[in-house]
């Protein structure tokens, strides 16, 4: 059985905290700062890597990996994570079971949640930085430099997006119009 949430950022078992929307390779960067020994994933990482900012200082540097809005959605959807990430992002919980009509009737103008989201990183009191995707291996290296990590990206690469949109619903279509003209100006 999987926890519900909302669950506290464990500061002391990461050494940085990865987020995002979601359907920008988050996964990827963590699983490589994982493999030279940097601690991004706690026990609970399914649970906050979509997760707002919760307010006040956490005192741990943030990767807050955003961007390519419109893919990500269908990404999300291909892979049927749509529904938990916004749940995550607006609720602060994984609820994949609250349909996409519910986000949509009860937040028209942010229904997946990424205003939200990143807003409250826009906001907070700790050293944080908005790495937008795509990105190149010297752009992520200025973002951990900022953040005070040494990360050797040698062996690191995004891969290419897999653009294999099958057929959207009629609510996931609805999502795609409320963010055709999105930006964050991070």
């Amino acid at each position: 059985m999987h926890p519900i949430g909302p669950s506290d950022v464990p500061i002391g078992d990461i050494d940085i905290w990865v987020v995002s929307h979601g359907g920008v390779a988050s996964n990827a960067i963590c699983d490589h700062l994982e493999s030279q020994g940097i601690r991004c994933r706690p026990a609970n990482y399914g649970l906050i890597c979509h997760k707002q900012h919760p307010g006040g200082k956490l005192g741990i540097p943030i990767l807050v990996i955003h961007g390519d809005y419109l893919d990500a959605i269908k990404s999300m959807d291909r892979r049927k994570y749509l529904t938990a990430n916004a749940s995550k992002m607006l609720l602060g919980i994984d609820a994949p079971e609250i349909p996409l009509k519910r986000f949509l009737n009860s937040y028209p103008e942010d229904p997946i949640g990424f205003k939200v989201f990143l807003e409250s990183f826009k906001d907070s009191e700790d050293e944080v930085y908005f790495l937008e995707y795509p990105y190149s291996n010297e752009q992520a290296s200025i973002a951990f430099k900022e953040l005070g990590l040494n990360v050797d990206l040698s062996n690191f690469a995004l891969r290419e997006r897999k653009r294999k949109w099958g057929r959207r619903t009629p609510e996931v279509q609805k999502i795609l119009d409320v963010y055709s003209d999105f930006e964050f100006g991070g």
